[in-house]
């Protein structure tokens, strides 16, 4: 119980900018806990997004437009931006055609080029485009969307982590990858997974069904990419998936409303 506590702070910590000020025992239970908890923070980050959409949409004459970029630009403020920054690494690596040792140099350089910036504009404009055509198809239709996208992007992100191996020896992602216990940590996930069917079903939510299977989908189509390209996981190509499958199911939504 006591690990589980500290994994979800370590989440906050990891995973998002909400400050935790507390230094935190990291221990192969704790961190376990902490990339358990990842849905769990997408989860909360969705519901604090989609209530503050309704009560624009129920209390103000702000346009969908607006709402939909203060949406995007709300969900970068919570996260901090952390996978955004994988996602222009890891546009930068691609697009160098280097071979892969070469992309796994750019994938550790702190420096921005061209691609990247290129990438994260083209990823912003898409996602805000999307977000838009949903709430003008049906405002509140939309809510349920809003709050789990974010979900099961993260529940992607998780099932990438536990069945990728880890691209380089050294780094963050080979460091958790060797601390996190596997065993514990899918059978966490598909906890979660029995619960988020649970809430679909009583709520009569059964399109969100075939949204798992897009995620599921993408999730191997990009675990087949990375190896190719990359020769296994990092901390960027994880973050880059996330923002890349909020995108994605953004745009299955269309639809479906």
């Amino acid at each position: 119980m006591k690990n589980s506590g500290i994994g979800f702070l370590l989440a906050w910590q990891f995973f998002s900018a909400i400050p935790v000020k507390k230094q935190l025992d990291m221990n192969k239970k704790s961190v376990t806990w902490m990339y358990a908890f990842l849905p769990i923070i997408g989860l909360l980050m969705g519901a604090l997004l989609s209530g503050g959409a309704y009560l624009l949409w129920s209390y103000s004459e702000i346009s969908n437009g607006l709402i939909a970029i203060l949406l995007v630009v709300g969900m970068i403020f919570l996260t901090g931006g952390l996978h955004l920054d994988g996602w222009i690494d890891m546009s930068d690596a691609f697009f160098s055609y280097g071979k892969k040792e070469k992309r796994l140099e750019i994938l550790d350089d702190p420096r921005t080029g061209a691609f990247g910036v290129i990438s994260i504009a083209c990823l912003l404009l898409l996602k805000v485009g999307f977000v838009y055509e949903a709430f003008a198809k049906g405002q509140f239709e939309s809510i349920p969307f809003i709050v789990f996208i974010p979900f099961l992007a993260r529940v992607g992100m998780l099932i990438y982590f536990l069945t990728m191996p880890t691209s380089k020896q050294k780094g963050l992602a080979a460091y958790f990858k060797g601390v996190v216990l596997p065993k514990q940590l899918s059978t966490i996930l598909c906890f979660l997974g029995i619960v988020a069917f649970a809430v679909w079903i009583y709520f009569e939510l059964f399109h969100f069904f075939i949204f798992v299977l897009i995620m599921l989908c993408a999730v191997f189509m990009y675990r087949k990419w990375s190896m190719k390209h990359f020769g296994g996981m990092s901390g960027d190509l994880l973050g880059a998936l996330g923002e890349g499958m909020e995108v994605l199911l953004w745009l299955a939504v269309l639809f479906f409303i």
